[in-house]
């Protein structure tokens, strides 16, 4: 049977029909209806976050076992490490191959084992009991322990997965370690019956936090009971064996309500606990905390009762309210919508006449004064927007004015910012050609002249014959190659060939490898994208602003570590440069008296807008400089 449904506009005339109910009601109606459904939010509210605040109780309660059985588990984990520490101690004495004194060395290993062994047992190489302490007579073998097997096969330490019967010892678990002959190599085992439901050991003699019904067990792999708080549980296997052991395997934690899993021969009912489970790092065993609901959650149920009550006491004072409230002012309310009836009909002269000291009385005598100035304010309105209207036209052609002024202002703007754009990147050009004018004639007469100089020295000290003479020459020989050397170099700052020829990441490797090594700071430069070669002017500007940097760096920062990366993008191309250096206030800088850095740091950005890039720079004090340069390249 399909569900009846509304016609066609039925939900709108149904909205209507509610606002026109809704505005039919009076107010005692609609104040009583607000304040019941803001009641019932306030409790609906409450009842939530009385609720998240029961849950969040239940998680911290079971959160609780889940940490006494980690707490557990880690004390056990402590155990198992000193149980190593002295097995391996115990193994590490000397004559354990001399028979004589195999008997006394193993009094002794027990003597310090005592808190958690049973049996100290002295082992062959095929895992057979030769000795023991308490002695033995019988034969006893561990060939089904693998933990043996392990040590037996180098493992520095093992421990048993299983609870395995030991005959005809019982069953058992077993710590071992591998006795070494003076060769180093394995001629035995030293192995221990673990005994950890020992009075000694307080984990489970002494418990903490379990209350009154709670409990403890320690389970190995296969769900057997190692140890408990309850004794006459230790030997018999756990109820979740399956589960716990995958738990153990996976090294997972879990806590959760255990409902009707837990039948007793003597209970009418399954009991209903609380299991937290907690596995172990040096052995494949688990930790098992159990504990009755009605004692875990019996503070929490309490808190749950006295928020109900609360709820239900909130409710009835809400319904008191709604009745007081309504008595109170539904009255003076409704007299003072009269009174303003008449005002809105135009009766302006009629007042009020509503006596009387609280906020209604307070509000109706406010309307009174409001009366009595209305006929004033409206003159006065009327007035005021006569010369609104003046002032707003008057403004309105000042706007369109400045409007105008404004827009001539930033073409005139734009046209000098693009003017000094075009005249630095003339300035630059002109400069880099002067530097090249420079650097060729330098190169092609005056290294020229001193090469000639040298050779010319060098031949006259070879073929003189006056020996004062000589050493002069030689060192006027080595002036002149010292002179021709200084010259080179300043030719290759004024325009390194590599620019030219290599390209831009060469050039700045080989200036920043020249100034860093000498230096001691150490260069990592890497490219990101696919290099290529950019314009000439971008290039260039690229060049001396990050040899500005690398001169910075290497005078300034006292750094040990200096980043340079070139990222190429089909947009541009963008640099970052880093150094581990001092670093320096932007602030002070630019406020120096002789302003030489911040010169230089303006002539840098200077340079970067030259070709419609940007440079940004972030400094600190102890932090070092970080430095991004930017900028777009069309194809």
């Amino acid at each position: 049977m399909s569900k009846p449904r509304l016609p066609r506009g039925g939900f709108r005339w149904l909205a209507r029909a509610s606002a026109r109910l809704w505005s039919s009601v009076g107010l005692g109606m609609k104040m009583a209806t607000i304040v019941v459904i803001g009641t019932l939010s306030l409790v609906g509210l409450f009842a939530y976050l009385g609720t998240a605040a029961l849950n969040e109780a239940i998680q911290r309660a079971l959160q609780e076992r889940v940490v006494l059985a980690q707490t557990t588990a880690r004390h056990i984990d402590y155990i198992l490490v000193n149980i190593e520490d002295l097995l391996t101690d115990a193994a590490a004495q000397p004559a354990w191959f001399d028979p004589p004194r195999v008997d006394e060395n193993l009094a002794r290993a027990f003597q310090r084992l005592d808190l958690y062994a049973s049996r100290v047992f002295y082992l062959d190489r095929a895992g057979r009991a030769l000795a023991a302490y308490p002695a033995i007579t019988a034969t006893v073998s561990f060939d089904q322990f693998a933990a043996v097997t392990a040590v037996l096969h180098g493992q520095p330490f093992a421990v048993s997965r299983y609870l395995r019967p030991l005959d005809p010892l019982g069953a058992s678990t077993v710590a071992a370690v591998p006795l070494r002959d003076a060769t180093g190599s394995v001629n035995g085992a030293l192995a221990i019956s673990i005994n950890l439901a020992s009075p000694n050991v307080r984990t489970f003699t002494h418990p903490i936090g379990l209350g009154e019904t709670g409990y403890m067990d320690l389970i190995d792999l296969s769900g057997a009971i190692l140890a408990s708080t309850r004794r006459e549980r230790i030997g018999a296997q756990s109820d979740h064996g399956d589960t716990l052991a995958a738990m153990i395997r996976a090294q997972r934690q879990t806590v959760s309500a255990c409902h009707d899993c837990h039948s007793t021969p003597a209970a009418t009912t399954p009991v209903r606990e609380v299991l937290a489970f907690a596995p172990l790092e040096r052995a494949q065993w688990g930790v098992t905390v159990r504990q009755s609901e009605d004692e875990v959650f019996a503070s929490i149920r309490q808190l749950q009762l006295r928020i109900f009550a609360l709820m239900a006491i909130m409710f009835a004072g809400a319904l008191v309210l709604v009745y007081l409230t309504t008595r109170s002012v539904i009255t003076p309310v409704q007299a003072l919508t009269i009174a303003t009836q008449r005002i809105a009909a135009g009766d302006l002269d009629t007042p009020l006449g509503i006596q009387g000291k609280d906020e209604i009385s307070t509000l109706a005598r406010s309307f009174d004064a409001m009366r009595e100035r209305l006929q004033t304010s409206i003159a006065e309105i009327q007035q005021w927007n006569r010369e609104l209207d003046a002032r707003v036209q008057e403004r309105t052609a000042a706007c369109e004015n400045a409007k105008q002024e404004i827009s001539q202002l930033y073409g005139e703007l734009q046209q000098k910012e693009q003017a000094r754009r075009e005249l630095l990147r003339r300035v630059f050009t002109a400069q880099e050609e002067e530097r090249k004018r420079i650097s060729r004639e330098l190169h092609d007469e005056t290294c020229q002249i001193l090469t000639g100089l040298s050779y010319a020295l060098d031949d006259a000290a070879e073929t003189t014959a006056t020996p004062e003479f000589k050493p002069q020459l030689e060192r006027m020989h080595a002036l002149a190659a010292t002179a021709l050397e200084e010259i080179q170099r300043i030719i290759l700052d004024l325009r390194p060939t590599m620019l030219d020829h290599l390209g831009l990441i060469p050039a700045l490797r080989w200036y920043a490898e020249s100034r860093f090594d000498a230096l001691g700071i150490r260069l990592t430069l890497r490219q990101v994208g696919q290099p290529r070669r950019l314009p000439p002017a971008v290039e260039t500007a690229l060049f001396r602003v990050t040899q500005e940097v690398i001169n910075n760096i290497a005078r300034h920062s006292n750094a040990t570590r200096a980043t340079f990366v070139f990222e190429f993008d089909s947009g541009g191309i963008q640099v970052w440069i880093e150094d581990d250096g001092a670093g320096f206030d932007l602030a002070t800088v630019f406020r120096a008296t002789d302003g030489k850095r911040g010169l230089g740091l303006m002539g840098m950005e200077e340079r970067m807008n030259a070709v419609g890039g940007q440079f940004s720079l972030r400094s600190a004090p102890g932090v070092g400089t970080t430095i991004h340069l930017s900028v777009p390249v069309t194809e």
